[in-house]
């Protein structure tokens, strides 16, 4: 594994990637070729990242990750230290393949990622700190309990697609119409758990692999619903589960991609 609220959550910043205020340059990130991906490492300490606390016009706190690795940093992990009792600790993660956290793209070198840090309002902000990170050849930084968490959103994400790219091919065979993709995208959701987590770390791991679960299957319904309402003709459902099924395949083509990656 080694290479790869329960309060008032203040406003959230917008997230998106920024020039960092350092002298590194912005480069465009080229595609890790299998020898690279062999050459991955662990960084133990000081990983080529940076997290700085900053504020934004109106004063709310954020976090900024500036990445200096060569490449793109895909997922990264957040620890918060509450300064108040009546606050808890958190470990936020951020994934650009599983678009957790607001991360919706990797961050190259030289760009930074911007978001506001959860914290109960009007209290005081907690301190944070980087504790883990993917990148994407392979390259990671961390425990291994938090890399597990990133690579265990991804495999149920991955399997997701499989599903949901199944059901969408099916339809297309078929010529389904909206309800029976609609129908489908029902069917593709994951039970709710039965089992009490023991601890507050292990209920947000368990919802961040449920969240993946379900993604596809939202994807599905929420767009279905909305062509019911612009336009129902067979030919546009076809097209609306043509342009899902790319989508999800080259989604399903990355995650597989980086999981195949880290060992």
């Amino acid at each position: 594994m080694r290479t790869l609220r329960n309060s008032l959550l203040s406003a959230v910043a917008g997230t998106f990637l920024l020039f960092c205020p350092t002298p590194i340059l912005g480069q465009v990130s080229h595609e890790p070729t299998d020898l690279e991906r062999r050459h991955a490492r662990h960084f133990p300490e000081k990983p080529p990242a940076l997290l700085e606390l900053a504020e934004d016009a109106d004063h709310r706190p954020l976090i900024i990750i500036t990445n200096s690795h060569q490449f793109a940093l895909t997922a990264y992990v957040v620890q918060t230290e509450p300064k108040s009792a009546d606050d808890s600790p958190q470990t936020l993660i951020y994934d650009a393949l599983t678009r957790m956290g607001g991360l919706l793209v990797p961050i190259p070198k030289g760009l930074s990622h911007k978001i506001g840090i959860p914290h109960i309002v009007g209290g005081l902000v907690p301190d944070a700190k980087l504790v883990a990170a993917v990148w994407e050849d392979g390259s990671t930084f961390g425990p291994d309990d938090l890399l597990a968490r990133i690579s265990d959103s991804r495999k149920a994400l991955a399997d997701s697609y499989d599903r949901a790219i199944a059901a969408l091919q099916t339809g297309l065979d078929k010529n389904w119409t909206v309800e029976e993709y609609l129908t489908a995208a029902q069917q593709l959701q994951p039970p709710m758990p039965t089992r009490m987590m023991a601890t507050i770390e292990e209920a947000r791991a368990a919802s961040e692999k449920r969240i993946a679960q379900v993604m596809p299957g939202h994807t599905i319904m929420a767009n279905m619903q909305h062509a019911v309402q612009r336009d129902r003709s067979p030919a546009r459902v076809a097209q609306l589960a043509q342009i899902l099924l790319k989508n999800f395949e080259q989604s399903r083509n990355s995650l597989r991609k980086a999981l195949g990656g880290t060992t």
